[in-house]
């Protein structure tokens, strides 16, 4: 049985106008954190008033190590120049948990807070990885519960060794 994951799993995906960049392997985190009124009454009693949730998305892992990765990087970067002095479109729509075979319409226009910097994996030309960071230009009511299947399984047996459902052991997982 495969487990149901909160928000959805996959890669990331950008979009601003016409342009789209997706990073399939790319990791994509939502942070959701409380904006709120907190005051304290004359007893010492804390009041609170939860407004809503601004959410911040960091992507980690947009990978370019394949033929094909530089192109999904040019449209990125695209993507964040378009935005400067735009009078149209000042933001970049964010699918963080962007999954080609299911629907999961969880997106959220966001601005840029991090540098554009995309770092080599090492000293020689094997690859660069990108890690960027966002933040939702409207509050959210609710952290959405969207869920979806992953297609792989593992098993604890209590020792230190995970199955995967079939007749392999996973040794190590951290």
């Amino acid at each position: 049985m495969a487990a149901k994951i909160l928000f959805g799993f996959g890669g990331v995906k950008f979009s601003a106008g016409t342009d789209t960049a997706t990073f399939e392997g790319g990791n994509g985190t939502i942070t959701y954190t409380p904006i709120q009124i907190i005051k304290e009454n004359v007893n010492h009693n804390i009041i609170s008033r939860l407004l809503g949730y601004r959410v911040t998305i960091n992507t980690s892992d947009l990978y370019n190590i394949d033929s094909d990765d530089y192109e999904q990087y040019q449209h990125l970067a695209r993507i964040l120049s378009s935005l400067v002095n735009s009078t149209l479109q000042r933001t970049v729509t964010i699918y963080p948990r962007y999954d080609t075979t299911i629907t999961n319409d969880l997106t959220y226009e966001c601005i840029l807070t991090s540098a554009f910097s995309p770092d080599d994996i090492c000293r020689i030309k094997t690859g660069q990885v990108l890690n960027l960071s966002f933040s939702c230009i409207a509050m959210q009511d609710t952290i959405p519960t969207t869920v979806s299947n992953t297609t792989e399984s593992i098993y604890w047996d209590g020792a230190d060794e995970y199955w995967d459902g079939t007749d392999q052991y996973i040794d190590d997982l951290g």
